[in-house]
């Protein structure tokens, strides 16, 4: 069954009744706007989610309890509460509205998924991200970008959010699915905007039961989740048959063929788990979807505020094309190795900073299934928990000035001093994403290629970052133009050669 129809499986946790206004009226909960409709409240989360979160932060402290839709929602912004909402805890709760509409798209992948299936898929998709693999990914993941780059005209103009999702689609298309997908890119570009659109719009509680309406802006939402299964299943199909057609000798496997077999959707098909069970076919569509839009979406978000920063930013600017001129990789014209691109520090501060301000995970819902407490707060089974990103990673007592774009406070190992849960682009827990040193990894390698080569700049000096547009991911509004001005290396291939 395709994921816009397929059931919650019965073999996660039931989910206990939401709290309404009477029973929320009678429990004791942490401070927060009060409104007897909860209409207040619904219009500006609504119209403003970051902003209505933030402040909750100022006006309430580190948790604050509101009605949303007639229903009990408890934000949690300490660090504290936050590691034990995604760590300590994090079996007193299941993933929360948000992740229910992502599972319309995205199915049972690793990203919506609950126990007892989250903890065996985990385990089995532990081989693909294996650091031996790493190598392989960055220098696919520097060609392409120089590839990209190289498109770029000095004295045109760029229209960066569009070029970053078309680069990181085309990074995880050739990962996963080899050369196979090239041909579904843009019929995958399209149905997962729409997708992201129709997730973000439709996360309120209660909104669910508008899918069926037979309007034309739910029903692109069904076709974009099925157009996207559609070419996930017909690739996976396509995959199995030649693998049974070379193991029976009907077909021979040729030294190409041989190696794109070992791209992700190869790996994912080739899985087992400890008692020899493999994926299903829905259960490899799913995680391929999930791969997709964590592997696309999310990193072309980053990227496309992380150029924002260093155009608004040229002292960063600056520094990150120092480091692009230092890197052999790169004078040279050779694939990088993982060694290299971590040893870039420069690239790796402008993206934790970046990852600070503009999570592209920004909130994460959660619901608690059982009575519990989050760091001390009471939180009652039934009620919807928020743990944002954005708001967290705002908090003054561990980043001062926290608005200001300054990537050298990781300089000297911030992370590292940071109590838990203060930083968690990643998530945490068993569900910190697996992919995230593929997602720094290919950041790293698109910030030092284009640095290489040329500078963006802001076609409005006054208003050098584009408007936010947070929905179910944080993105950049509008395709944010930049005007691409021609730099001359600092450092050139005779130059490296005579060294």
């Amino acid at each position: 069954m395709r994921p816009f129809d397929a059931p919650r499986p019965a073999s996660y946790a039931p989910l206990p009744p939401p709290i309404g206004p009477a029973r929320a009226r009678r429990t004791a909960l942490p401070p927060g706007p009060r409104s007897r409709l909860g209409l207040g409240p619904l219009l500006r989360f609504q119209r403003d989610t970051p902003g209505f979160l933030m402040r909750l932060r100022a006006e309430h402290g580190d948790a604050a309890a509101f009605l949303l839709g007639r229903q009990l929602f408890v934000a949690v912004f300490a660090p504290a509460m936050v590691h034990d909402a995604l760590v300590a805890r994090q079996h007193d709760l299941v993933k929360g509205v948000g992740f229910a509409r992502m599972r319309l798209v995205l199915g049972e992948g690793l990203l919506t998924n609950e126990e007892p299936v989250h903890l065996r898929h985990r385990r089995m998709m532990q081989a693909p991200f294996h650091h031996s693999r790493l190598d392989g990914y960055a220098a696919l993941m520097a060609d392409l970008a120089r590839e990209e780059v190289d498109r770029w005209r000095p004295g045109g103009v760029v229209r960066l959010a569009p070029a970053m999702m078309s680069l990181t689609l085309g990074i995880v298309a050739r990962t996963l699915f080899g050369t196979d997908a090239r041909a579904h890119a843009g019929r995958i570009a399209a149905a997962m905007d729409v997708a992201i659109d129709r997730i973000e719009r439709t996360m309120l509680p209660g909104l669910d039961r508008l899918d069926g309406l037979p309007l034309p802006w739910f029903r692109a939402f069904r076709r974009a989740s099925d157009d996207l299964a559609e070419v996930a299943e017909g690739l996976v199909a396509e995959r199995r048959a030649r693998a049974a057609a070379a193991a029976d000798g009907t077909a021979p496997v040729d030294v190409a063929t041989a190696r794109r077999e070992e791209d992700l959707l190869g790996l994912l098909l080739a899985l087992r788990d400890e008692d020899g069970s493999a994926f299903s076919d829905d259960e490899v569509r799913d995680e391929a979807l999930t791969l997709i839009l964590s592997g696309h979406e999310t990193t072309a978000n980053v990227l496309t505020w992380a150029f924002s920063y260093l155009a608004a930013h040229p002292g960063a600017r600056d520094a990150l094309e120092a480091e692009a001129d230092a890197q052999d990789w790169l004078v040279t014209g050779r694939a990088p190795t993982v060694a290299e691109l971590m040893a870039a520090p420069v690239a790796g501060w402008v993206l934790d900073e970046t990852l600070r301000l503009s999570p592209p995970v920004w909130v994460a819902p959660r619901r608690a299934v059982v009575d519990t407490e989050l760091g001390g707060v009471p939180v009652p089974a039934g009620a919807h928990v928020l743990v944002s990103q954005y708001v967290t990673h705002r908090d003054p007592a561990h980043f001062p000035d926290p608005e200001r774009f300054d990537p050298w406070r990781w300089r000297d190992g911030l992370e590292r001093r940071l109590p838990r849960g203060a930083y968690v682009p990643f998530g945490g827990g068993t569900r910190r994403c697996l992919g995230d040193q593929f997602a720094l990894l290919e950041g790293r390698a698109i910030l030092l290629a284009a640095a290489r080569r040329v500078r963006l700049e802001p076609l409005d000096p006054a208003r050098p970052l584009p408007a936010a547009q947070p929905r179910a991911t944080y993105r950049a509004r509008g395709p944010v133009p930049m005007r691409v001005v021609a730099r001359t290396p600092s450092r050139t291939p005779q130059a490296a050669a005579r060294t």
